[in-house]
């Protein structure tokens, strides 16, 4: 498939958005000189804006997780709980997965010393890790979690749990055990779930309104 870049439209981001279709379609990071070729450009003129694979696969990952911090903002406007937040944040991780999978799936795979050698990649990371902490700790002062809860431990293992439901999400198969619903409805079900037994019920039975699904 030849693509034709558009008045204007700068080279990076067109290989980034035909990387991404590719990607949807074979599953496999796409060599340069395949998206060179379906732009329509010299794979030396790529180069300027992509050095190799592993500059495309990071710079892939740039653009989803912006996509990722931004939609974690939208889910958690308006949202003072500390467990609706919680909740809130889980959902910006479904609904990210469920919009942009390829991506997910790389980010996932990319091996961790391709991954720590770019701090823009940590930073976004870190700055989810750290609002979450910060969210566990208010909720553990506010008597939802016990004074011993070991929060750094709550966060890998909820990481783990949503991990989990989004993996059986994307592979279609989570609505096998939640009768009636689709997959993307059993994932917001299943971290309802999880929140509710995480939680101490007589402090999590006061919520924010979470609206629709």
């Amino acid at each position: 498939m030849s693509v034709t870049l558009q008045p204007g439209q700068h080279l990076l981001s067109a290989a980034i958005a035909e990387a991404s279709r590719i990607v949807s379609e074979t599953g496999e990071l796409p060599r340069l000189k395949v998206i060179a070729k379906a732009l329509g450009v010299k794979k030396e003129m790529l180069k300027t804006v992509i050095f190799d694979r592993n500059h495309l696969l990071v710079v892939m990952a740039d653009v989803a997780l912006q996509r990722l911090l931004h939609t974690i903002t939208q889910q958690m406007s308006g949202c003072s709980s500390p467990v609706d937040q919680l909740e809130r944040i889980a959902f910006a991780y479904i609904d990210w997965a469920r919009l942009y999978p390829q991506e997910f799936r790389l980010i996932e795979e990319m091996p961790r010393a391709v991954f720590e050698a770019h701090p823009r990649l940590l930073q976004y990371e870190l700055s989810v890790h750290d609002l979450v902490l910060k969210i566990l700790q208010r909720a553990q002062e506010e008597g939802y979690l016990d004074q011993d809860e070991d929060l750094i431990m709550l966060r890998a293992m909820s990481h783990t749990y949503l991990f989990g439901v989004i993996t059986k999400m994307m592979l279609g198969v989570l609505n096998r055990w939640t009768s009636g619903s689709s997959d993307h409805e059993a994932a917001r079900t299943a971290v309802r779930a999880f929140s509710r037994k995480l939680f101490k019920p007589e402090r999590a039975g006061s919520r924010d309104n979470l609206g629709p699904a």
